[in-house]
């Protein structure tokens, strides 16, 4: 039986095995080398380390595997001058939206990149806009928009690579960064049930594929029907356009009207939209329901949507800074990766305990 390679021998042995990939090749996994050659994952993952510090391989956090090389003629010119980066959100207002824009212009600077920033109203504005791109990097944050095919299609002509934010695109050869919905539910539901809470329902806006509220609701039909003791969903809609404006009162009204006359009512809400807290609480309020004392509630918002003098909510969601991060990290990688096929990066959320989720008394 062959002696297993240890060592520095390793590093050699790896060492020989990737440098005849060609630039830009995913190489094996750690587990997949370390069953190969019968070694630890411990020995292959320090081999690796040895590899990367001499630049041979790199590594990216989310993406499972070992990067070869990259377009060194590209990647050579982009190191010697920085990236040019295209940020183009559409001019829907959103303060969390130009929160993260500013975010990540800071942090593509921080980096070395050249990010320039523009904010269009119509396809036909960017003609004008973006005259002949020559961009490294476009970063699209069509936040609640219509995005046409031919916007699409323009600011892929402008630049090597593209990258979306916010918008679950399929089939269109482009980087997508976008929350994910599924984890987002899965830990909104397992917080309440953890509290004593079985009845759940769901408070959101009216239907926006944009924003993507049908996939919430779809999403908690699907937990609720294997995991929640009530005998069907119970999903209460409030209207888009009043929710910037009045929002407290239509959800008193959809509550109230919704409630009325029901024996067993849901001892807690999952709520999904751009609710304001306080229109929240006032909401439930209305309708003759104490926070968190009648009813818990989670809002699937993010973090720093805080509840003005109220006490803050429970939230599941995902800071500015966090989703600046992730977008700079798919930078970095696609400009070492230009090869690599388009990719969809699910960001998990996470859960922030307000004070409106309390152990549920069952009175």
């Amino acid at each position: 039986m062959a002696d297993r390679p240890s060592g520095t021998n390793f590093v050699d042995t790896l060492r020989a095995e990737f440098a005849g990939l060609a630039a830009g090749t995913r190489v094996p996994t750690i587990r997949d080398v370390a069953a190969r050659y019968s070694i630890s994952q411990f020995s292959v993952q320090r081999a690796f380390e040895s590899l990367k510090e001499e630049g041979l391989i790199q590594s990216f956090v989310g993406r499972g595997s070992f990067i070869a090389g990259g377009d060194q003629s590209h990647s050579t010119d982009i190191a010697g001058r920085g990236a040019r980066v295209l940020i183009i959100s559409h001019s829907t207002p959103s303060s969390r939206g130009t929160e993260i824009t500013l975010l990540l212009q800071a942090a593509l600077l921080e980096g070395g990149h050249k990010p320039i920033c523009v904010s269009y109203a119509d396809v036909s504005d960017l003609h004008d806009l973006l005259g002949k791109g020559g961009f490294d990097v476009c970063v699209l944050q069509p936040r609640r928009s219509i995005l046409p095919v031919e916007a699409l299609a323009l600011l892929k002509s402008k630049a090597r690579h593209m990258i979306v934010e916010g918008r679950q695109l399929e089939f269109l050869d482009v980087d997508v960064i976008v929350r994910n919905r599924a984890k987002s539910i899965a830990l909104a539901l397992r917080h309440l049930r953890e509290l004593g809470h079985e009845r759940i329902g769901l408070l959101t806006e009216s239907l926006d594929a944009a924003a993507g509220y049908a996939e919430i609701e779809n999403l908690y039909s699907q937990y609720f029907a294997s995991s929640l003791d009530q005998p069907e969903p119970l999903i209460l809609r409030v209207n888009s356009e009043t929710v910037e404006v009045g929002g407290g009162e239509e959800i008193g009204a959809a509550m109230t009207k919704e409630l009325a006359g029901r024996t067993s009512k849901p001892s807690a809400y999952i709520v999904s939209g751009r609710f304001k807290a306080d229109d929240i609480r006032k909401g439930f309020s209305i309708a003759g329901l104490d926070v968190p004392g009648d009813v818990n509630i989670v809002h699937l918002r993010a973090h720093e949507a805080l509840s003005g003098q109220g006490a803050s909510l429970t939230t599941v969601g995902r800071r500015a800074d966090h989703v600046a991060s992730g977008i700079v990290d798919i930078v970095n990688w696609r400009l070492a990766n230009p090869n690599e096929p388009a990719g969809l990066v699910l960001d998990d959320p996470s859960l922030v305990k307000g004070n409106s989720t309390c152990p549920f008394s069952g009175n």
